[in-house]
Order: structure tokens, then C-alpha cells, then sequence
């Protein structure tokens, strides 16, 4: 089979089984070479190659597989099944695309129309495209659990986070983005049906993929993650690195990610985990936490959603 032949009915992105002579393979359909076609395993995220001379025949009527469901407001965003847990995990950072559908806002810094770009932020965010596959950024912790309230009540779950024993976060007498705290304690419902941050130890789990790297997927940060050295000093379209084993995505960088566990200088500090663009490599090894004020909203704090197995 020739590269023209497979791309006829095949574009990046499409999940494809493909028959050889030496068995099948189905994966994400990552780049078209000149010799070979480029696919990722959805199970582990792994990289593979096969020769188009290889190819017998291919479909591309592949159902997703029980690992993987869409987030119902928006399609796009995924969860996946961490193994040997109850929990699924956000295949992606939550994008700015998604945030805004929930929260009707994107208080987002890295986006095309926000004036305060600079020359070369703005040059460097055009030759990605629409930025609204980005990951959202300048939230707060407090603006995270807020969102995952009112996700949660669009799909008709358990919120898992109450303040005074409310869930509906209009009646916490918090407004987002406008770097205020919550004054109450927020309490977690860890058996509710909804969407929360992950907790310190449910993010490294994950993070780590199943494997033993350095960084979520791999020994080479390049491959896996958006960091200083790379990332023109802005964020990046999520999932076009290498996923870790477990299919996710920009764990070792990109944006910094809360969680749920509380520092022990304070609970009103926070714990983050992960990378972020302009961080050097040692800052975004799978171990490494940091804890910050959770009223922070700087552009380079994002977030990623957990939520039970039904």
C-alpha cells in the first residue's frame, strides 16, 4: 500500500486498525512519513512505526475503547481509566476550550485575543493555530474546585466539594478570577459521583504511567513535555507530545497542575505537580511538588480532572 492510498481515508488524529502480514495494530494516527506511518497505542501510548509497504489493509471504524470516555460538555476532553483503580484521570490538562463551556469565561493568558500579548508571544501562539486547545491557565485553586462543582451539576453528578455544607458554588460567596479566597473550608466528598482535583498521591500514580522515567513517559523531556527549553516561552495545543503509559498527556510540562492536597504550612497553601513551559527539567520530574498560595492565578497554573468509575 502506498502513503496516497492511506491517506485517502486517513487523517492525523483518526484511531485506525492496520493489518500486516505479521498480525494488527491499532492506534492513533500521530504523522505520515516518507516510508512509514506513524501510530500511537491508545493502551500505553506508545510509539510505532509500520512500512506502507507493509500494510495489507486498514479501518477505521474503530469504537473508543472501555478505557476511555468523552467529558459529556465537551466531546474533545477525555478521561481515562487509571489501572488497578476506581478513578479515571483527564487524558489532557482541562483547555481553555472546555473551561469556557463550564464557566462561560477564559481568563486564559495565553489566547490569541488577549491584548497583552507581546510581539513574540503572539508570533509564537499564531504558529500553533487556535488557541483554544491550550490549556487553561491564570486559575486559581479555588477557581479549579469551583469548576469541577459546576461541571459536575451540567452532567447531572454528585459535586464532590461543598463550603458549609453547600455544593452549588454560586452560594459560596466567591467570584472567580478575581483572586479572592474562600473563607470557609472546603471539604471534599471522595465517594461523590462529580469531578475533583486529583489528590498528591492519585496525580504521581498516574503520572507515572505504569512505568519507571524520569519524566511522565519517557528519559527525554523533549519528547513528553513543553518546558523552557522548548516551548518558546508559551504554552502549547495539548496532546502533541508522547503520552505516558496510561495515554495521558503533558504530565512533565506545559501548564502546572493543582491538586487537592494542602501544604502543612497552611491550607492556605496549596500543592501543584507536574511542569510548566518555562520551567528548566529537574522542576519537572514525575516526584517533584511545589505548594503556593491557592488564590494564585498566574499563567502558569492549570489543572486536571478526576472523577470515579461508574
Amino acid at each position: 500500500m502506498t502513503r496516497s492510498e492511506l491517506e485517502e481515508d486517513i487523517s492525523i488524529g483518526d484511531t485506525v486498525k492496520i493489518t500486516t502480514k505479521s498480525g494488527e495494530f491499532t492506534g492513533r494516527v500521530e504523522e505520515f512519513g516518507e516510508s512509514a506511518v506513524k501510530l500511537t497505542n491508545p493502551e500505553n501510548g506508545k510509539p510505532k512505526r509500520i512500512a506502507y509497504d507493509f500494510i495489507m489493509e486498514y479501518d477505521t471504524d474503530i469504537a473508543p475503547g472501555s478505557d476511555v470516555i468523552s467529558i459529556g460538555v465537551d466531546p474533545d476532553s477525555k478521561l481515562v481509566a487509571i489501572p488497578g483503580t476506581k478513578y479515571r484521570m483527564g487524558q489532557t490538562q482541562v483547555t481553555q476550550r472546555l473551561y469556557k463551556k463550564v464557566m462561560g469565561e477564559n481568563p486564559s493568558y495565553f489566547q490569541l485575543s488577549n491584548d497583552e500579548l507581546d510581539e513574540d508571544e503572539r508570533e509564537a501562539l499564531e504558529e500553533e493555530g487556535n488557541t483554544a486547545n491550550n490549556p487553561v491557565e491564570r486559575v486559581s485553586w479555588y477557581d479549579a474546585v469551583y469548576f469541577c462543582n459546576k461541571l459536575s451539576m451540567k452532567e447531572g453528578l454528585t459535586p464532590a466539594y461543598s463550603v458549609d455544607g453547600e455544593t452549588d458554588p454560586e452560594y459560596w460567596g466567591y467570584t472567580p478570577h478575581k483572586r479572592e479566597s474562600i473563607d470557609s473550608e472546603v471539604e471534599c466528598n471522595f465517594s461523590a459521583s462529580g469531578y475533583r482535583l486529583p489528590t498528591n498521591d492519585e496525580w504521581e500514580r498516574a503520572a507515572k504511567g505504569g512505568e519507571d522515567y524520569t519524566y511522565s513517559g519517557s528519559e527525554d523531556l523533549d519528547e513528553v513535555g513543553w518546558y523552557k527549553d522548548n516551548s518558546n516561552y508559551v504554552t502549547h495545543p495539548v496532546a502533541q507530545k508522547m503520552a505516558n503509559g496510561y495515554g495521558l498527556y503533558d504530565m512533565s510540562g506545559n501548564v502546572l497542575e493543582w491538586v487537592w492536597g494542602s501544604a502543612p504550612i497552611s491550607p492556605a497553601f496549596r500543592y501543584f505537580r507536574g511542569g510548566y513551559y518555562n520551567d528548566v527539567a529537574s522542576f519537572c520530574v514525575v516526584f517533584f511538588r511545589r505548594d503556593f498560595f491557592a488564590n494564585c492565578q498566574d499563567c502558569n497554573f492549570g489543572f486536571r480532572l478526576l472523577r470515579p468509575q461508574d
